[in-house]
């Protein structure tokens, strides 16, 4: 039975870690030929060789999203290996830059703004302007972004990566109405917190996985558990889904706190009128 990705090519940036690996390795798994572009090669080159070991097609794409000539580079390379671009998977992140550098914009240092912006942001554009442009010349694509559930609601000490990922999720609704009748279409996933190889040494530290318990309703989600969406939007299943901007995050999003509020209230009614 072919698989639900069988026939396409599909760039993954950021994908030798976190998301951008278990999307590789299940676009892989669904028939897809997948370039597993990374600012770290080796990083790259270990999960394409898991691929190629489970009996997929897979290669390496050395990039930095934030350099020009490199993002032309990868493009230009996998549509002369495979000859179209069918999927663009953007993960590319600094996850550990992210962690340590943001402040509140007025603690922020200037420079760190800069970087943000440019990794996660003008990134962004680079990848979408030139995968865009093949797209374009076959009429079909889907690209999918990943901006964060910080850009949807207010998350203190994350203003210049907030900034930059709403960015993103307005990107991803401009470049929707703007590709449309062209036949490509433009989504965005909106992780909320995933337990990704940067975030391990801080979910490990005493009570850590205990406080972050309480901002979700389920636990929190691994890499893998992010890819069978994008699968979905990668397919020929979501061919009808266009400018859509979706959370994943473990009910982060649905509530404020992890307790029954009305009941907490209503308790304190009852302490009120015993008295």
């Amino acid at each position: 039975m072919a698989g639900r990705l069988e026939g396409k090519t599909a760039i993954v940036t950021g994908g030798g870690s976190g998301m951008g690996r278990a999307g590789s390795v299940a676009f892989a798994a669904e028939g897809a030929a997948v370039v597993v572009a990374d600012i770290d090669a080796a990083r790259a080159r270990r999960v394409v060789d898991q691929i190629v070991d489970g009996g997929g097609t897979a290669v390496v794409g050395e990039v930095d999203v934030a350099d020009i000539a490199r993002v032309r580079q990868l493009v230009e390379e996998t549509v002369s290996r495979f000859g179209r671009i069918d999927v663009l998977y953007h993960c590319a992140a600094d996850v550990a830059f992210i962690n340590s550098q943001d402040r509140r914009l007025t603690e922020l240092r200037e420079e760190v703004w800069q970087r943000m912006l440019d990794v996660h942001l003008t990134g962004t554009f680079l990848v979408c302007k030139y995968v865009g442009r093949q797209m374009l010349t076959q009429r079909s694509g889907s690209i999918i972004l990943t901006a964060t559930t910080d850009a949807l609601i207010g998350c203190a000490g994350l203003d210049s990566y907030t900034a930059a990922k709403g960015g993103v999720v307005a990107l991803t609704r401009s470049f929707a109405a703007g590709l449309g009748a062209d036949g490509v279409r433009v989504n965005a996933i909106c992780p909320g917190f995933v337990a990704t190889e940067p975030q391990l040494d801080w979910l490990t530290a005493p009570g850590a996985a205990e406080s972050l318990a309480q901002l979700h309703l389920l636990p929190i989600a691994e890499p893998h558990q992010i890819a069978p969406f994008a699968v979905y939007l990668a397919s020929d299943e979501s061919v009808v889904v266009t400018g859509g901007i979706f959370p994943i995050d473990s009910g982060y999003m649905a509530f404020k706190a992890n307790l029954d509020v009305m009941a907490t209230i209503q308790a304190g009614l009852r302490r009120d009128e015993g008295r």
